[in-house]
Order: structure tokens, then sequence, then C-alpha cells
């Protein structure tokens, strides 16, 4: 076999002779001859078929395609020319013209690799893995050959991963999550397996002094990783090398779910151990407002209830005290001045509890503290002054936590509370107020009952034809005093109807509050933020037996089935201090520039 290939000057010549033309289709009119061509290629096969390659070592992965060509007169041969196409760009680059396919090792799946010889053309299906392996901090090659090929399993020394959560739904958007494990000792070393379709990493660690027991992934690793997997499980396994025994121990696999979809924005939550009120955006984390308002008479700094405006534009906060007076910033100024500029200043109205409209024009604020509870109010979201509307008169008692519906058409509340103030309750019912027009309202109706417990903090989906809220034995999962409420999340129609547990966002237990949707529909489901006391992770990174307010995100089914739980096992939102105390979450558009 004559095996004959174009050298770059070469091709680059007929490239540019041939104007970007296919190679493998001859160069020009050869001044006119009429001249025979040479034998007519009848068909071609691609060498070597069905190939692997492994991605991830040192060395680029690479197979060099050769195109075995049969001619009309019976003479083979390689081709001297061929166009060689690479159908899966993410998986590997294909040179055109010699047939040499590099892999990319930014994911890994399967491809079909094209040859074009004059007329004839030829496929054949390429296998792309990729296999990273990762030596941490004071981990030797030696070190990683201390690991068993066979660990134990089940054994009381292996390792049990905390986080991720088994059967975790996470969007794509967001940043790999914490692996985090129990079971350990100085001098062990750890193997962190992550499986992803085709593709494997391996991250090695040591057990010092100050190891958390969690093993990071960065993102270009995990966004391979998300690639690779497809919309599939990917597996999180963790190996334990004792150094008391000498043994391997391997752990339960855990698996989670990332699906393509992007819920980025702003999440705006109130970090309760400092009074302030932190953002989460692609960017990180940070303080909305450094230097609050101080209060005339005692300077007390502090942002306690709050809401923001869909389009991530406003936000309306309560300062310093419960019942105090209320405040609205406009997020596209600087707001790191000291004093810092205020739409509405906190002179106008005392709320504890408010909600925008869609466009941001009006609040509907949760006012009142008496015998009768607090009553519903509308107000000038620009000004803070009272506005005048018409139809049924808004509920002036016993009523709390409302919010208007994204599409405008409708407002949820907890009516019938039998508090002095909407902050404490111990029963109400979830109501509903029809938006009849601009500044008119219809009749209030309840839509669930509270039977002798308080729901509370409804949320709207996206397209407002769900309600997302809470129901326990209190309005607040914890009081100022300590004392812990139990209360799950429920979700039912805007129409009513039998409410749903959320039983898989709950996770068994009874301490999830004050939910909030994301205003994204995206990868076919809602993502619902909340808050929980339960365990995040270990103890040594992440909160186990803390019983701290974290907040979590629960992917739901963008198209609920009538009585089935349409949540999913919860994810960690990333950002947040695992130290502070956090909950209040309002996720938004990220805020228009000025």
């Amino acid at each position: 076999m004559i095996s004959t290939r174009l050298s770059c000057g070469l091709l680059a010549c007929f490239l540019i002779t041939g104007c970007g033309s296919d190679p493998s289709q001859g160069g020009g009119d050869g001044g006119g001859s009429d001249a025979p061509a040479g034998p007519v290629p009848v068909s071609v096969t691609i060498e070597p078929q069905a190939p692997t390659l492994t991605a991830g070592g040192a060395s680029a992965a690479t197979v060099d395609f050769s195109a075995h060509v049969t001619y009309d007169d019976g003479s083979e041969g390689e081709a001297a020319t061929a166009f060689w196409t690479f159908n899966r760009t993410a998986l590997g680059t294909m040179e055109v013209a010699t047939g040499i396919l590099t892999a990319s090792g930014n994911e890994a799946g399967k491809g079909t690799v094209s040859v074009r010889v004059g007329d004839v053309t030829a496929t054949t299906e390429v296998t792309v893995k990729v296999d990273k392996v990762v030596l941490g901090e004071g981990v030797t090659e030696e070190d990683a050959g201390r690991f068993s090929d066979a660990p134990a399993t089940g054994a009381p020394e292996s390792p049990v991963v905390d986080y991720p959560l088994t059967g975790a739904v996470m969007p794509s958007s967001v940043a790999a999550p914490l692996c985090q494990w129990e079971n350990g000792a100085v001098g062990d070393f750890y193997r962190v397996v992550i499986s992803a379709g085709l593709a494997q990493v391996t991250l090695y660690s040591s057990h010092t002094d100050t190891f958390n027991l969690a093993q990071p992934i960065d993102g270009p690793t995990w966004n391979m990783l998300i690639a690779s997997a497809g919309g599939e499980p990917i597996s999180f396994v963790v190996d334990r090398w004792s150094a008391a025994d000498e043994m391997t121990y391997r752990s339960a696999p855990v698996d989670i779910t990332v699906v393509d979809a992007d819920v980025r924005g702003a999440i705006y939550y109130w970090d309760l151990s400092d009074g302030k009120i932190q953002r989460i955006t692609d960017a990180g984390r940070d303080v909305v407002i450094p230097s609050p308002p101080k209060r005339p008479g005692d300077n007390k700094q502090c942002i306690a209830c709050h809401t923001v405006s869909r389009d991530g534009r406003y936000m309306a906060a309560e300062l310093w005290d419960g019942g105090d007076f209320s405040a609205v910033f406009d997020l596209t100024a600087d707001l790191t001045a000291d004093p810092v500029p205020m739409t509405v200043q906190p002179t106008k109205y005392k709320a504890q509890f408010q909600t925008f409209n869609p466009d941001a024009t009006r609040l509907l604020t949760a006012e009142g503290s008496s015998a009768s509870g607090s009553g519903l109010f509308l107000r000038d979201a620009k000004t803070g002054a009272l506005v005048p509307s018409t139809g049924t008169p808004l509920p002036a008692a016993h009523t709390s936590h409302p919010t208007w519906s994204p599409d405008g058409s409708l407002i949820a509340y907890i009516a019938n509370t039998d508090g002095t103030w909407a902050v404490d309750f111990t029963v109400g019912d979830l109501a509903v107020i029809p938006v009849t027009g601009a500044d008119a309202f219809g009749p209030s109706q309840v839509l669930v009952p509270g039977a002798g417990k308080a729901a509370s903090w409804p949320s709207f989906s996206p397209d407002s034809q769900w309600i997302a809220f809470a129901l326990g034995v209190n309005s607040r999962g914890r009081n100022a005093a300590g004392t812990i409420f139990p209360g799950s999340l429920y979700l039912v129609s805007r129409d009513g109807g039998a409410p749903v547990a959320l039983a898989n966002a709950n996770g068994g237990q009874e301490n999830s509050h004050l939910a909030n949707f994301s205003p994204f529909t995206s990868g076919g489901y809602f993502w619902l933020l909340f808050y929980t006391i339960r365990d995040y992770g270990n103890a040594q990174a992440g909160t186990k037996g803390a019983q701290r307010r974290q907040m979590w995100v629960t992917a739901i089914d963008a198209t609920p089935e009538p009585g089935q739980d349409p949540s999913h096992v919860p994810y960690w939102l990333p950002g947040q201090d695992v130290a502070t105390q956090n909950m209040s979450g309002f996720w938004t558009l990220a805020p228009p520039p000025e």
C-alpha cells in the first residue's frame, strides 16, 4: 500500500488556488487539458474502524485516520487527498486534510467521522472517553497507589457521603456541589470518583489536621462532567484509605441529575447574623447595602423583612425593628454610599411585609399591630403614599404575607390569622384576591383553609398558575427565643383544589419554610427557593448538627400532575456563608443597568 499525504504548505497553496474547495475534488481545470484524470474511486473505507480515544492525560489523545480506496480499475491504495469531518466538535477537532482527530477533553461521548474521496464517502463511529486524575496537595503517585481496586463496602470504616443528596436535581447553570463525607482520621487518604457517561474524574486528597472531609470540583471539570452526562445521572463515590489498617473502604454511591437549565439571576436574602441583605449573583456574594439607614435617636442600623421587584430594580424593606418604618431602594443606584440613597424615605409608612406589582409601580403592604392584627394597604412604590382603590376594599384585619402574581391578575395572602401583628400567628388560611383593573380588586376567597394550622409565605410560580406555601404550627420556623416550629411546603393551583405536599423537597422533615419561586422556567422545571435547618453536608465543611438556617432549591415539574408530588430532592444554594443564619430569599432577574 502506498501512502501519500499533502504537505501543509502544498495544502495551503491548494486551498487558496481552489478557492476553499473540497481537496478531494481535485484542483481547477488543469489549463484546459482533456487528458483522463486517472482511476475513479468506487468505494472507500476508514481505518481504523470505531476507535476509542481517552483524553485527560498529560499528552493529547489523537487518532490518525486513513482512507483506503478501491478504484474502478481494480487498484487499491490510500487516498492521496481526502476531505475529513467530525460531527461532534465538542468532543474533538478534526484536521480536514490529514484526518487527524484530537480529543478536546472538554466532553466525553460518541461521534461520527466522515471522509469523502471523489464522489464516494464512508463513516465510522468514534468513542471519546475522558479519564482525568488530580492529585491534591500532599498526595503523591505512590499515595494514589495505596488504594485497592476492590475496596470494602458497607463497613463501619466506610465513608458516608453527606452531600450531594441522592436523587437531587440541579440546573446546569449552578456551581458544582461540594462533595462532603464522614469517617476518616489524620493520615488517611481519600479518592473521590465522579462518573458521568463516558467521563470519569478521580480526585485524591490527604487528611491533615485542617482537612474538612470535602472535595471541591473546579468549574471546567464540572462543566465537562455535565456535558458528558447528557442529562443522565452523575455518580459520586468516596474511597478511604485508612492509615490505621492500610485497608481501602468505599462509600455507597450517590447519584444526582443535572438538567440543561439556566436559572441565573440575583438572590437577595436576609443574613440574620449581621442584620443585612446579602446578594448572590454570578459574580459572587456581596452586601447590598453596607451602611443601612440609621434610626433617629439611637442610630440603629438593620434591614429586616424585604421584598424585591421581579425585574430586580427595587427593594422594599422594613428597617430597625419589627413594625418599624420601611424604605424603598433603587438597586441600580450606588448603595455603597453613606448615607445610602432611598427612593422612599423611612418616614412614610410602617409595614412588616410587602410585595410589588409586576411593573413595580405599586406596593401592597401588611401593616398594623393591634388585637385585630394587620391589614393590607395599597401604596405608590415611588412615593410611599396611600393609593385609593376601587371595587372590593382590601382586607383590613388579620392578614399577612401578601404576594402579587407575575401576571398581575391575582394576589395571594394569609387571611384569618390569630396574631396581633403580621409576624407571629398560629392559625391562618391561604387566600386570594383578584385584581380586576388598575388599582381595583374583587372579593377575596379562601383557597386553602389552615384547619387549625398556620399557612404562610405564599409564592406564585413564574406562569402564575401555582402557589407554593408553608403549613405548620406557626408562621415562623423559629422565633427570637430559639423555639423551632415544624412546617412543610405545599403546592396548590391558583384555582384551588387539594394542596399537594412537596415531600421530596421537605425530605421527610418538617422544617421547610418561606418558599419563593425563581422567575425562571427552565429545563422543564420551576425552581423553588426555601430555607430549612436540615443538615447541609458534614460538621466540618457544612452545618451538620448546627440547626442553622440555610437556603435550598428544589426543582418543581413545570406541568404538575394532579395529586402527585412535583418536587425533587433539593440542592443547597451555592454562595451562602455556612456560618450565618440565612433566610427570606427573593429570586429575581439580575438588576438592570443604570
